[in-house]
C-alpha cells in the first residue's frame, strides 16, 4: 500500500497579476509583512551603551540630590516640633 503525499493546497496562494509589488510599495501599506517587521525591528529596544548607563545614572543621581531638599510633611513637622518641646521640657531647670 502506498501513501500519499501531502500537496500544497492553494487557499493561501496571492494572485499578483503581471509583477509583484514592489518593496515601498509593500511598506506604504501598514497591514503587509514588510511594514509591521520594520516597525518591530526600530521598536526593539537596543542595548545601551556603559557610557549611556553611566550618563543616566548620574543625571538620576543629580536630580535626587536636587529634590532631597526638607523631607515629610504636615506630620513630619508636628513630629519635629513636639520633639523641640519635650526637649526643651526637659533642659529646663527644676524648681525645688
Amino acid at each position: 500500500m502506498t501513501r500519499v503525499k501531502k500537496k500544497r493546497s492553494d487557499a493561501n496562494r496571492i494572485e499578483w497579476g503581471e509583477s509583484p509589488p514592489r518593496r515601498s510599495e509593500k511598506l506604504a501599506d501598514p497591514d503587509s509583512y514588510e511594514s509591521r517587521k520594520k516597525k518591530a525591528l526600530e521598536k526593539r529596544k537596543r542595548q545601551k551603551s556603559v557610557y549611556e548607563k553611566h550618563v543616566e545614572q548620574q543625571e538620576r543621581d543629580d536630580e535626587r540630590r536636587e529634590d532631597s531638599g526638607p523631607r515629610g510633611g504636615r506630620l513630619a513637622e508636628k513630629i519635629r516640633r513636639l520633639n523641640r518641646d519635650r526637649v526643651e521640657l526637659d533642659d529646663e531647670p527644676e524648681d525645688d
